[in-house]
């Protein structure tokens, strides 16, 4: 049985912790220090959207203007505006080599959110994001919980180094949502050919959790019985969108059959063709705003424009007010 969330308490004290092994340290709020950390927030939307990789530590004002204009749609949100959490510095020794935000509450849930990851240019290869990540995962788990964090499907770069750190995917109601619990098995995907798996180990062997194929423009997926019980039995549900994301990062259909499709257009996670039904939507937007989507084409599916998708959804709106 899982425990329930902290108290806010509970959580200022493992953030204290963190601080104490200098893991993080606290963003000190007002003058230059909170400006650079902002800075880092808007470098990673002009880096993921943009294509521009500029160290924020050199831009000057012009430049942060620029930022705002081209790579943000709502003002920029200072931290110390950020009630709900706290800002801080990833340490490598002495140096500030990046930026995290943690909760301050799991609002009696499992999982703490984490947000505004970023590490500077410069430090980047060493691994030192994932490993302020994984501490404080570490920290969680002694508390017998986990972390949750959110990115956008067309930031491409970072999907993958969530996936290949173990994450799962827990929902995309908006975004990209993964979860990661130290002490959960790591997803294990193969893909050869038109066959693919997800797995995890278990008692020593791999238990297959779920199996797909492709027939040309058609997903077929095949749940295992064979799963158990406990924690492995709730990675089964997991296992369903984490395979479903790992398909689409190559391309692969992702829907079974057009009763499947229209089950799942307001779904916010799970089956394939609830995310098939985000992806084009997430890249029309992004398309519309003139930001950079390089990302692999989804057998199968339609690539509306914004415009097109916005008078999509004005006609079924006029259908759904006539019925009524």
């Amino acid at each position: 049985m899982r425990g329930g969330g902290l108290t806010d308490d509970a959580v200022a004290a493992l953030h204290q912790e963190l601080f104490d092994a200098r893991v993080l340290e606290p963003l000190e709020m007002g003058g230059h220090d909170e400006r650079a950390w902002a800075d880092c927030d808007l470098a990673s939307f002009a880096e993921n959207r943009l294509g521009d990789g500029t160290d924020p530590r050199g831009i000057d004002e012009t430049g942060r203007a620029w930022w705002r204009s081209r790579a943000t749609t709502e003002p920029e949100y200072l931290p110390h505006r950020r009630d709900y959490e706290r800002c801080c510095w990833i340490l490598d020794g002495d140096e500030r080599a990046g930026t995290i935000a943690l909760a301050s509450s799991t609002l009696g849930g499992l999982n703490m959110r984490i947000a505004s990851l970023y590490v500077y240019p410069t430090f980047r290869g060493r691994g030192l994001g994932r490993d302020a990540l994984r501490k404080v995962a570490e920290r969680l788990e002694e508390r017998d919980l986990g972390l949750r964090l959110n990115t956008n499907w067309t930031w491409q770069r970072t999907v993958r180094g969530y996936l290949r750190m173990g994450m799962w995917i827990r929902m995309w109601k908006r975004d990209l949502e993964f979860r990661f619990r130290v002490s959960d098995p790591a997803p294990i995907v193969a893909i050869e050919g038109a066959q693919a798996s997800l797995s995890v180990p278990s008692n020593g062997h791999l238990v297959t959790l779920l199996a797909a194929r492709r027939e040309g423009d058609r997903l077929i997926l095949e749940e295992r019985d064979d799963a158990g019980v406990g924690r492995l039995e709730e990675l089964a549900w997991d296992a369903w969108g984490t395979l479903a994301l790992e398909l689409a990062m190559r391309g692969w259909p992702l829907v079974r059959s057009q009763k499947d499709w229209e089950a799942c257009h307001y779904s916010d996670g799970g089956a394939p063709e609830s995310l098939a039904h985000r992806i084009p939507a997430w890249e029309a937007w992004d398309r519309a705003h003139g930001w950079k989507v390089e990302t692999p084409r989804i057998a199968g599916l339609d690539y509306p424009t914004w415009s097109e998708l916005e008078e999509r959804w004005r006609r079924d709106q006029q259908a759904l007010t006539s019925k009524t």
